[in-house]
């Protein structure tokens, strides 16, 4: 018997070595009409709504480079009203204004993974799956953990001020909506049910409609009605009408806002790495070399070949497309 799984396992290992992996070809590649130009410094860290530069500047979610010198082994997770939110690895969590003057500060048990900031309010999540409510004068107002959370993906959303609520993206794929006036959690959302890897990576929402998603499901919430979808989530991108979900095997879906589907373009063998919206195109970075910019109708396409930011940190927003110490305008 000890022989026959040394032989089962000897086949699974060779034939694993003998499957090769298949790349995006497109068949047609553009001359890129621009060229990029040089920033000074380069991408050392990054998430859904900054990225940090290696000379005490950042780019923000509209793709302005902005000085701001940061501590030593903190990094920053959200900037709102000119203010800075940062924290380390070890749970010290500060926001600070653009001169880097302190404007609350706390030391936690635990790491935070995204934040917001409405005013003197601030809205945290933590590592362990905990929820905070504090303000810069009163500090703590509410602090709450909402259950184990196991292996969190890389990407976070940040909770979102909205009236008397606050709605919290949870790290186990659950919405929590915090009513500021009874510090109680008024109702949880439940997006997705994963064991693992199971954080929300999305939160958006305009006026009385919600979209959320982890890397598995997507749902849109509604005052009438809640309604979900199933897909292997890389990135969304919304716009008034639409929604546009980039997936893991290189399709790109476009739904309305009631998910249900209008069209679907799928790259072949593509891994997509970054996207955004800008002037009626979906501008997409494939992970091997490609920049894929693609007309909202899914029917028009131009593939242009950028080797140059492969394998580096980048950054894509509001038509601009930074890499390493470079960057390209999307026109």
């Amino acid at each position: 018997m000890k022989y026959f799984y040394l032989f089962i396992i000897t086949l699974i290992f060779f034939s694993a070595c003998g499957t090769k992996r298949e790349y995006y070809q497109p068949t047609q590649i553009e001359q890129l009409s621009y060229n990029s130009k040089s920033i000074n410094g380069k991408i050392v860290n990054f998430n859904n709504n900054i990225a940090q530069l290696n000379n005490n500047t950042f780019i923000d979610n509209m793709g302005n480079i902005i000085n701001f010198k940061l501590d030593t082994n903190y990094h920053i997770l959200n900037t709102q009203q000119e203010e800075i939110a940062i924290a380390d690895d070890n749970g010290n969590f500060k926001v600070l204004n653009l001169h880097g003057e302190e404007l609350f500060s706390h030391k936690f048990n635990e790491s935070v993974v995204s934040a917001s900031i409405d005013g003197d309010d601030m809205a945290l999540v933590l590592a362990s799956n905990t929820l905070v409510y504090a303000n810069k004068n009163l500090g703590i107002r509410m602090l709450q953990n909402l259950g184990a959370a196991y292996a969190q993906d890389s990407r976070y959303a940040n909770p979102y001020f909205l009236n008397t609520i606050i709605i919290y993206p949870m790290l186990n794929g659950k919405l929590a909506i915090l009513n500021k006036n009874t510090l109680k959690v008024s109702r949880e959302i439940l997006v997705s049910s994963e064991e693992f890897f199971n954080n929300i990576i999305y939160l958006h929402v305009k006026n009385d409609t919600m979209v959320a998603a982890t890397a598995q499901k997507i749902i849109v919430v509604t005052p009438n009605r809640t309604l979900y979808l199933n897909e292997n989530i890389k990135e969304i991108n919304v716009n008034d009408k639409e929604i546009f979900i980039l997936t893991k095997d290189g399709r790109v879906i476009k739904n309305d806002y009631n998910l249900r589907k209008i069209d679907e373009i799928k790259f072949q063998f593509a891994l997509f790495s970054k996207s955004t919206l800008y002037n009626n195109s979906l501008y997409i970075f494939e992970k091997t070399g490609y920049l894929i910019k693609l007309n909202t109708n899914l029917k028009d396409f131009a593939v242009y070949k950028l080797s140059e930011a492969v394998d580096k940190k980048s950054f894509m927003t509001n038509g601009k497309f930074f890499y390493q110490n470079k960057f390209l305008q999307l026109n």
